[in-house]
């Protein structure tokens, strides 16, 4: 399968350039570029939150952050650009395409370690950026409706589960490769869809990898749902419902949610997952205010997380709201909901029951808060030599999601032709905490503590002050500044450590954005 698009993203490379070289007239072909290219500069001060230590570690073992290191700082800018070519080939006929340059995750300034002149000190050579084909599609309109086949985005309701990232500064991709077909009744659409997210180890009913065993007959990992949308454009009126079913075999050998922090690479056992989704979202406006909502319902087998040798039954429901309200120059927002934590558990008999509930890593808050993995600046540098280099273990900056948490944020911007300032406020509340006696789930890590807590932890997260500025050079060209200040709540002074300091010191983020659309 990836040899398969290795050879289709050849083929559609040599057509666009002939689309590019040839005469329009010869080949009756329409070709619209577009894009974007994104650069920023970040600093995070004291992402340790412990500015009163002055080195080592503490004793306790767990929590989400390892604590008594001192007041840490980092300073990283990154820059990634993405063009969107799609070809017209008659009025019915489009193919589309979205082509990477560098890594929309791991796009650093400095990123590649040179491969010449490496003994100079003051050497600047760069290795070449890759290019990729993120995405490639074809839409095809017929009488009966939209078909599209190939490797295509996905976005549904808010983008709390699917989220397809089209943002400039969207790091993350909701990209599914898919047959699926939209079809409209009126105010009604119906999308059933067929896809595949991993081929896995087997292709069903072969021997397994080491061609000795034969393995029981079963398909890859495979994705098939449907999705209902309701849209009214004259009363302003959307809603909808997404049924989206996940099949794997135990022999697919793919992990999903590691029950340990080492256990980030491919392991046999339990892993097969019988995942069902139903996700419920609505949206209404009323002249100058927009309210929406959208409510995922998970349920069904998934992954061995809690390590007892078999797979474990989930459930889990999320909710999340927002509001707008919008003037000439006033935008005011308000979003609030919950995202679901794994409770403790009894260390020796941890059960087969796990209910954490992951949001989307582009549905974003504040600047700090759910945005920054505050413990994502450790040896994770790809290029780094003798290092982690490979993506599976690969954490970043920006590997947080909203989990454990019940939310709410303020926000209001001012928006004149050129510049615009904002404010923005949040607050947030764990849904689960460690307790006495009983093993933990650290959700920024995936993985459990692997010890019995000595203590009870605080649900308070904490609260977050946003300040933003932004200059449109004009309508393609934006500059901005944002700045975060979190003051983590004793939620994070939790170590499983009676003799800590208890520290919870304000974490600064400050980032200068530009962008160009293209």
């Amino acid at each position: 399968m990836n040899e398969f698009f290795k050879y289709l993203q050849y083929v559609v490379c040599l057509f666009l350039l002939c689309v590019i070289l040839l005469p329009q007239q010869a080949l009756a072909v329409t070709l619209d570029w577009k894009g974007y290219f994104r650069a920023d500069n970040n600093y995070l001060r004291n992402y340790q939150m412990d500015s009163a230590a002055t080195g080592g570690s503490d004793a306790g073992v767990g929590g989400e952050y390892i604590r008594g290191q001192g007041s840490k700082s980092a300073t990283y800018s990154t820059f990634f650009a993405k063009m969107k070519p799609s070809a017209l080939i008659n009025d019915n006929i489009i193919v589309h395409s979205e082509w990477n340059i560098g890594d929309p995750l791991y796009g650093f300034f400095g990123r590649g370690v040179p491969t010449v002149d490496r003994g100079n000190p003051t050497s600047s050579g760069r290795n070449g950026l890759p290019i990729e084909a993120a995405r490639l599609w074809l839409d095809v309109h017929t009488d009966f409706g939209l078909v599209q086949v190939g490797r295509a985005p996905m976005h549904w309701g808010l983008g709390v589960i699917f989220h397809s990232g089209d943002d400039p500064f969207d790091r993350f991709q909701s990209t599914m490769d898919t047959i699926r077909f939209i079809s409209k009744f009126g105010y009604l659409s119906v999308m059933p869809l067929y896809a595949k997210s991993n081929v896995g180890k087997s292709l069903a009913g072969s021997r397994d990898i080491a061609g000795t065993n034969t393995t029981v007959g079963s398909d890859d990992v495979t994705d098939y749902g449907v999705g209902l949308k309701f849209h009214n454009p004259e009363d302003e009126l959307e809603a909808g419902v997404l049924f989206y079913k996940r099949n794997a075999g135990d022999q697919q050998d793919a992990y999903y949610y590691p029950h340990t922090a080492a256990a980030k690479t491919q392991t046999a056992g339990a892993n097969g997952m019988n995942l069902r989704l139903i996700d419920l979202y609505a949206k209404k406006t009323w002249y100058r205010m927009t309210l929406m909502g959208e409510v995922p319902f998970l349920s069904g087998e998934i992954g061995d997380i809690n390590n007892v040798g078999k797979r474990n039954q989930y459930k889990a429901t999320g909710f999340a709201g927002e509001g707008r309200l919008d003037f000439d120059r006033w935008h005011h927002m308000i979003r609030f909901g919950m995202a679901p934590g794994q409770g403790p558990v009894t260390a020796t008999t941890r059960g087969d029951r796990f209910s954490a509930l992951y949001f989307n890593r582009n549905y974003k808050l504040g600047q700090v808060l759910f945005r920054q993995n505050l413990g994502g600046f450790g040896a994770n540098n790809p290029d780094n030599p003798g290092g982690i280099t490979t993506a599976s273990n690969l954490t970043s900056p920006y590997d947080a999601a909203i989990v454990n948490a019940k939310y709410v944020m303020l926000a209001t911007e001012n928006k004149g032709e050129q510049w615009s300032w904002s404010v923005g406020f949040v607050y947030a509340k764990a849904d689960e905490k460690a307790q006495n006696g009983k093993d933990f789930y650290v959700h920024r890590t995936r993985s459990y503590g692997g010890v019995a807590a000595v203590e009870d932890q605080s649900d308070d997260l904490g609260f977050e002050v946003d300040l933003g500025l932004g200059y449109n050079w004009d309508q393609n060209i934006r500059f901005g500044a944002d700045v975060g200040l979190f003051f983590p709540g004793k939620y994070f002074a939790f170590d499983n450590s009676v003799t800590r300091s208890g520290k919870n010191d304000m974490v600064t983020g400050v980032t200068f954005s530009a962008m160009a659309k293209f």
